[in-house]
């Protein structure tokens, strides 16, 4: 297994055109981030709309990323789906395309108890060598990755990190004292980044590094303002919806993402046009 993925992450979008994903646009975005400063991209999660994407398609932005990435950057590939044998697919094609690691979220909507998450991941393991990272997103998987289950998954190799979406320090901190030295904690939610930097995680992963990578770098290096722009436009796009506010921002530095999907909505050019004001007259971004 390769070395242990740090810094600031890019839980990156997935660009659509009339054919399904424009992996040349991907490619072109990856770049980009590079560019920026990122250390490495997490295609085909909670960003990238995976719930709505084939297999196949899941694959693709695996693949675009790994060619873009051209050693680079590093790349952890998700690999969620409905059922372990989709699991397994997805996992085997992230090592085939030469992704640097594998993410995984927990079973989704039928609540379970923490033995069937831990089968869950030894399934996944079953499939790659590749590190696998569980992921822990209850407030919108239902099921969560509890410490109990943590520490069994640790204590016999099965994982070899743990993504935390909660933006609870008291919950980052825990995982901190259970982990430290063993696997890599990676924090998430924008507004926590800096927090999460001083609290001592491994690693940080952004939705709005998407579009502001140069200031995630800064803020992975301690930068207070860096911190500060992030919350003024985070708190701009709340009222924009998720990953449509992203996808019209990311627009407003010269990219074509297409819109997305259903159940999610896009912005009309009226909406686009006022969060594009709103952004353009905050400092402390780049």
């Amino acid at each position: 297994m390769t070395g242990r993925i740090q810094g600031m992450i890019v839980a990156t979008l997935t660009p659509f055109d009339e054919h399904g994903v424009n992996a040349a646009e991907l490619e072109r975005h990856v770049a980009f981030l590079a560019e920026g400063g990122m250390p490495a991209v997490a295609p085909a999660g909670t960003t990238g709309e995976f719930l709505y994407l084939s297999e196949e398609e899941r694959t693709e932005a695996v693949r675009a990323s790994v060619r873009a990435a051209a050693g680079r950057l590093k790349v952890i590939a998700g690999i969620w789906a409905l059922d372990v044998d989709g699991v397994g697919r997805l996992a085997r094609a992230a090592e085939r395309a030469g992704a640097d690691a594998v993410f995984l979220t927990t079973p989704i909507y039928y609540p379970i108890r923490d033995e069937g998450v831990v089968e869950w991941y030894r399934a996944a393991r079953r499939h790659t060598g590749l590190p696998l990272y569980a992921y822990n997103i209850p407030q919108y998987a239902v099921n969560g990755v509890s410490v109990a289950a943590l520490r069994v998954l640790m204590d016999e190799g099965t994982v070899q990190g743990i993504k935390d979406s909660t933006g609870k320090p008291e919950r980052v901190q825990e995982l901190l004292d259970v982990c430290r030295e063993r696997i890599a904690v990676y924090g998430a939610s924008d507004s926590f980044a800096l927090r999460a930097r001083r609290m001592g995680v491994d690693g940080f992963i952004s939705a709005l590094a998407n579009i502001y990578p140069a200031t995630f770098a800064r803020i992975w290096e301690g930068d207070e303002a860096a911190q500060a722009a992030i919350d003024r436009v985070r708190s701009a796009v709340k009222g924009y919806g998720g990953i449509g506010g992203l996808k019209a921002l990311l627009a407003t530095r010269g990219f074509d993402f297409g819109g997305t999907r259903l159940p999610f909505g896009n912005l009309s050019a009226a909406e686009c046009e006022e969060l594009e004001r709103e952004v353009a007259e905050l400092p402390g971004l780049e």
